[in-house]
């Protein structure tokens, strides 16, 4: 606990501001029952003066008792650095990352702007590297205690290298994002792959997967999207096209038929049928792969340019 300390040791003030990231807020109606807890007590509640919030260090009683004068004084100073808050808002802002043998510990200030306090149960946690997901978790946070209105508390967390989304540590920015369960978009970021489809994939192609899974954004809740994400000609004049399903659903995603087209760049027209979908099953937030093989009588530009090509699924 408190490794980052070690990390600024001999910092000046101005050194250790340029440490602070960027904020991700949410409002606080996103969040489910089994993610966070407000507390709406007459004691807890305090009223935003104007137009913005401003807040104030709340340190957890462990590291209230932990922590000497002088660290409680430059995580003080730290938190005055943070911007005035929106009311009604809870943000998380990093402030220290400490690559280590077993992950990365990251640091963050954990911050209220409500009239309440907060309390955080178990909550979906990411880091981001130059915009792009670079580690995801869900994480505990019942001992971080409840956070009072309109303070920041600071806490320490380990990211798992069996979190780590790829290996990829080149990036000038970071920060830390919580993902909210009552959003109006889900990520279906956890890629499930076909056993026999598995068995003939090669390391790299199931990387590149993965990769795609993550990399896509989120999309609205209750609904199924799915991209392409590979397409080939065959020398038999077959087609083959590789597509991601991503579930947003609150069920398992099991359609008896469905109807695709398939264009090209210039939109035209390249195969097109209604096939037997059975086989594909999509458990809530989740991805999975599945090929489609079109014979030859179904392709009706056999010549297209499919250096660009658009997928139509109904």
């Amino acid at each position: 606990m408190f490794s980052f300390f070690k990390n600024w040791f001999g910092k000046e003030q101005s050194e250790l501001k340029k440490e602070i990231q960027e904020e991700t807020t949410i409002d606080v109606n996103e969040l489910s029952d089994t993610e966070a807890a407000v507390e709406k007590n007459a004691s807890s509640a305090k009223k935003a003066v104007g137009t913005k919030v401003h807040t104030e260090l709340s340190l957890n009683p462990i590291w209230d008792q932990e922590l000497d004068a002088e660290k409680k004084y430059t995580l003080r100073f730290l938190q005055a650095e943070l911007p005035d808050m929106v009311p009604g808002l809870i943000s998380v802002t990093g402030f220290s990352m400490i690559p280590g043998p077993n992950g990365l510990t990251v640091t963050m200030f954990f911050r209220n702007s409500l009239e309440h306090s907060v309390r955080f149960k178990n909550i979906r946690m990411a880091i981001y590297l130059d915009d792009k997901p670079f580690a995801r978790m869900s994480v505990d946070l019942s001992e971080m205690g409840a956070i009072p209105p309109h303070t920041s508390r600071p806490w320490e967390m380990l990211f798992p290298e069996e979190t780590f989304l790829h290996d990829n540590f080149t990036f000038k920015r970071w920060k830390v994002v919580m993902k909210a369960g009552n959003s109006t978009h889900v990520w279906p970021n956890h890629l499930e792959l076909d056993p026999e489809m598995e068995k003939r994939m090669t390391e790299r192609q199931k990387d590149r997967l993965e990769a795609l899974a993550h990399s896509l954004p989120p999309i609205p809740v209750e609904t199924v999207q799915v991209t392409g994400f590979d397409i080939a000609m065959a020398k038999d004049g077959k087609l083959v096209a590789g597509m991601l399903f991503r579930n947003g659903l609150k069920t398992m995603y099991n359609p008896d038929k469905i109807k695709i087209t398939i264009s090209d760049q210039d939109g035209d027209v390249v195969a097109k049928g209604s096939v037997d979908a059975s086989t594909v099953r999509v458990k809530p937030g989740h991805s999975r792969p599945w090929i489609i093989v079109f014979p030859p009588n179904a392709v009706k530009k056999p010549n297209a340019n499919l250096r660009r090509w658009v997928l139509d699924v109904e």
